[in-house]
């Protein structure tokens, strides 16, 4: 074997070996900050599948509808990290003669770069300021916390008025 030869496959092999110690399956599964949404009885701790439901984001590029016409007992609200609000429509499903209401979700943040590792790269974490809803069939909403990251964790409970979960 020639040196240049040898030196190729020694500088493969350490590279190799240097890749295969990076990867350590320390990164989480969720790569990007999204607030993940359930929802709540109102005044209770019980979860609630809201039938019929449609998620869709307002002023954002085509109007993204996450969800559409499924029943869902939560949802993932991702931000936008080029502004400071985010907002997301909650269409409720008709019944038959009955005209469809929706309520607004709108966060007020801060876009963080946050670089977590070398496996998982850089991303952004949000630092909520406020949270506002309207309240047609929404009772109320609580953000568990105020900094979103990419943990699978609850981020905001939204709880659904007794009267409107049917």
């Amino acid at each position: 074997m020639t040196r240049g030869a040898f030196l190729h496959t020694a500088m493969c092999a350490l590279l190799a070996w240097t890749l295969a110690a990076c990867g350590d399956g320390s990164c989480y599964d969720n790569g990007s900050s999204l607030p993940l949404a359930r929802f709540y009885e109102s005044g209770t701790t019980s979860t609630l599948t809201v039938l019929n439901l449609t998620v869709k984001g307002i002023d954002s590029p085509g109007d993204t509808i996450l969800i559409k016409n499924s029943s869902v007992s939560e949802c993932y609200l991702p931000l936008r990290a080029t502004v400071n609000t985010t907002q997301y429509e909650l269409r409720y499903g008709t019944e038959e003669g009955k005209a469809s209401v929706a309520d607004t979700i709108t966060f007020n943040y801060k876009p963080v770069p946050y670089f977590s590792s070398h496996e998982c790269g850089a991303m952004y974490n949000f630092e909520v300021s406020s949270l506002t809803t309207t309240h047609h069939v929404i009772d109320s909403v609580t953000l568990v916390n105020p900094v979103i990251t990419n943990t699978t964790n609850v981020a905001l409970r939204i709880y659904i008025s007794d009267d409107d979960t049917e």
